[in-house]
C-alpha cells in the first residue's frame, strides 16, 4: 500500500498542489462487504471549496463545505485493493486477511485492522515526507467514510502529526 501511495500521492498535478488543504483516505467496503475494505486516496483544494460555496446563501455552510466529503472533488488518484480498479492489490489484501489471527476474521475486525493499516499507512508518508513533497507542505489526512462521527475523528487524529488536522476534527465533533 505504501508504494501505491506515494506514487499516486507524486502523481498530483503542480497546477493543484498549493491549492490542496487535505488528504482523503476514504475507507469503505467494496460492495459492502466487510470482508473486502478499500482505499480510496484523493485530495481537495480550496478552489473547490469557493466553488461550491454559494456567497448568497447559507447553504453550504463554509466549513460545511471544507470538510464534508459530499462536496469534495471525488478524485481517485488511486484506488488500493479493489478487485476492479486494483486486482493485485485485492490479493494481497486477501491474503493479508487470512494472516489476521482467527478472532480478527470477524467482518468488523476486519475493517478495524484495514483502518488501523490505513493510519500507519498515512502516518508513514508523513514521517517520509511524501506528502510534503507531493505538495510542497504539511497537509492533514483525512481517515474517513461517507459519515463523521467520533472514531473518524480520532483514527484523523492518529494518522497525522500532533495538531494538523484539528479543525477536521473540531468540526466532527461539533456534529
Amino acid at each position: 500500500m505504501r508504494s501505491a501511495a506515494a506514487t499516486a500521492l507524486s502523481s498530483i498535478p503542480a497546477a493543484d498542489a498549493s491549492d490542496i488543504y487535505a488528504i482523503s483516505f476514504y475507507v469503505y467496503d467494496e460492495d459492502d462487504d466487510p470482508r473486502r475494505p478499500t482505499l480510496t486516496i484523493g485530495y481537495n483544494t480550496e478552489s473547490q471549496v469557493r466553488r461550491v460555496t454559494d456567497p448568497s446563501s447559507r447553504y453550504p455552510d463554509p466549513t460545511e463545505a471544507r470538510w464534508n466529503y459530499a462536496y469534495w472533488l471525488q478524485n481517485e488518484l488511486i484506488v488500493i485493493a479493489d478487485m476492479i480498479l486494483d486486482p493485485d492489490g485485492s490479493i494481497h489484501r486477501d491474503q493479508w486477511i487470512t494472516e489476521l489471527p482467527h478472532a480478527a476474521h470477524q467482518h468488523d475486525h476486519v475493517t478495524a485492522r484495514f483502518v488501523e493499516a490505513c493510519i500507519h499507512l498515512a502516518s508513514d508518508l508523513h514521517t517520509a515526507g511524501v506528502i510534503e513533497r507531493a505538495i510542497g507542505r504539511p497537509a492533514p489526512v483525512l481517515i474517513h467514510e461517507l459519515e463523521h462521527y467520533e472514531q473518524i475523528a480520532r483514527q484523523t487524529e492518529a494518522a497525522n502529526p500532533p495538531g494538523l488536522a484539528n479543525e477536521f476534527t473540531e468540526w466532527v465533533r461539533d456534529q
